[in-house]
């Protein structure tokens, strides 16, 4: 049995940055193998993470869609996808990597996508952990990109607009039914204490505050200089609340 966790919020929040933090101190724990999914077209979590990526399933599946003529047999199909899913797999130091990427051409993925999503679900069950970065916004709840999860991680950032967009992301969820074990809401980059009034609104919006994350020196110096998440010192603030964080998810 696996733990699945998936990141959400509007552009700008930083979830692929704490998504990379959640990683980094799963790894630091010992908790167990983790694979990290890259789901957002604009994908970056690599460069946070440290490894390169050469092919995403996309690409495969754009491939695939243009040669799926001239294969034959179920069969071969199957084995086919199987193959590039764990060709595209990559690896790196505790943990491994797949980006999702999306197909540049048009028409119909259908068969496709369900193939590949087949063999990612399977991929999925060799795993401890999952953590799952998504794209900005609430499309990917609409296409069920993001289901069957034990926790949603909604990143807000201090504000009303953050904590509204929030509020309808966990609505969403709830109304299409995506399988979701418990949803939190994290509210990221607060310069020190979290506005009463902010509190106040997360009430009132019935959502469930896991915790904060403070403004941090050191993630931004990660970020500019093109460091990687395991260049953050270890007396990092966020760092540290995202292990707390951790704790109280019981991960």
């Amino acid at each position: 049995m696996n733990v699945k966790i998936a990141l959400a919020g509007k552009g700008g929040t930083g979830k692929t940055t704490i998504g990379s933090l959640i990683i980094r101190s799963l790894i630091e724990g010992k908790k167990g193998s983790i694979l990290a999914l890259d789901a957002d077209p604009n994908s970056n979590l690599n460069e946070f993470l440290g490894v390169n990526v050469s092919n995403t399933i996309g690409m495969i599946r754009e491939d695939f869609k243009k040669n799926a003529p001239r294969l034959t047999g179920g069969i071969y199909k199957d084995q086919l996808v199987e193959m590039n899913v764990h060709q595209t797999l990559v690896e790196g130091k505790g943990f491994d990597l797949l980006v999702m990427g999306r197909g540049e051409g048009p028409g119909c993925y259908c068969y496709a996508n369900n193939l590949f999503k087949k063999y990612i679900d399977i991929l999925q069950d060799n795993y401890d952990y999952i953590v799952m970065d998504n794209e900005a916004g609430m499309e990917h709840l609409s296409r069920k990109t993001t289901s069957n999860v034990n926790y949603l991680l909604i990143i807000s950032d201090p504000s009303p607009k953050g904590i509204l967009t929030a509020s309808r992301i966990k609505d969403l969820s709830d109304e299409i039914n995506i399988n979701v074990d418990k949803i939190f809401i994290i509210v990221n980059r607060v310069n020190g204490k979290l506005d009463d009034r902010l509190k106040k609104y997360i009430e009132e919006k019935k959502l469930d505050l896991l915790g904060i994350i403070n403004m941090d020196d050191d993630i931004y110096e990660v970020d500019i200089s093109g460091k990687t998440i395991f260049d953050i010192p270890e007396d990092s603030l966020a760092l540290k609340q995202v292990k707390k964080l951790i704790e109280k998810l019981k991960l």
